[in-house]
């Protein structure tokens, strides 16, 4: 018989396969949205912490140079400049076996 009880995990918690959670989840002052977008949303932030999906709108990239931003380019945060910068391809990015980069 399940029992529904609330815990907190002091030291750590490790999830070796996977989680469904449901209701509200924060992790790391980040409040993640409760529902999904639609078909090209991207996540968001307030500067607060709160997460949300949305449209990108071209006057959120008021600072990139996108003449130079090939079809199926990429657009790169680049942290020296505090920019975003168009590129055409990646040099030296590992990009990790779930498709991520580090």
């Amino acid at each position: 018989m399940a029992v529904k009880q609330n815990f907190k995990v002091k030291t750590g918690l490790e999830v070796a396969d996977s989680a469904v959670v449901g209701g509200v989840f924060k992790a790391s002052g980040l409040l993640y949205p409760t529902s999904d977008g639609v078909v090209n949303d991207v996540v968001k932030t307030n500067g607060s912490g709160t997460l949300s999906l949305g449209k990108l709108n071209i006057g959120d990239l008021g600072d990139v140079d996108l003449s130079s931003l090939a079809e199926e380019g990429l657009l790169v945060y680049d942290s020296a400049s505090e920019k975003w910068v168009a590129k055409n391809e990646l040099v030296g990015a590992n990009i990790t076996s779930d498709g991520g980069f580090y």
